[in-house]
């Protein structure tokens, strides 16, 4: 059975699509520049970049509800990065150095963890009635009938 939000599902197919178009492109976005930007600090700039990187994959996670906005985004940033990996024409983008490698493997780590962390189902509570005291306090005061 695949749980899906209600948000998500109120959703039209031709929505849902658009969303994850837009998510793929936002990843696609973010995969150009962290490549690019990923050595340009040493230890600094790889770490800006995956954090960047983290906090897109995950906020999506947490605003679909589901994982399908993850996944296009994440498959956006690993589909950009990897085609700017594989350099033709004598220029390399992601030098087989730690810093390329960090940056290329953080990107699966990351997404791995985002995308396959569990979907916990909040139980929906009350709002209290008042704050000064608990209902329950109040219903022993009272005197019985």
């Amino acid at each position: 059975m695949l749980a899906i939000d209600p948000d998500f599902a109120r959703m039209s197919a031709l929505e849902r699509t658009g969303v994850a178009a837009l998510c793929l492109g936002g990843g696609a976005l973010l995969g150009l520049l962290g490549t690019f930007a990923h050595q340009s600090l040493p230890p600094v700039g790889v770490a800006i970049a995956l954090i960047t990187v983290a906090l897109y994959i995950v906020g999506l996670r947490v605003w679909g509800g589901v994982r399908t906005p993850a996944a296009a985004g994440a498959l956006g940033v690993g589909l950009m990065s990897g085609l700017l990996a594989t350099a033709t024409g004598g220029s390399v983008l992601v030098p087989a150095n730690t810093v390329g490698y960090t940056w290329l493997f953080g990107i699966t780590a990351i997404a791995f963890l985002a995308l396959a962390w569990p979907h916990i189902q909040q139980v929906p509570r009350r709002p209290a009635d008042t704050m000064e005291e608990p209902a329950l306090v109040q219903q022993e005061d009272r005197p019985l009938p």
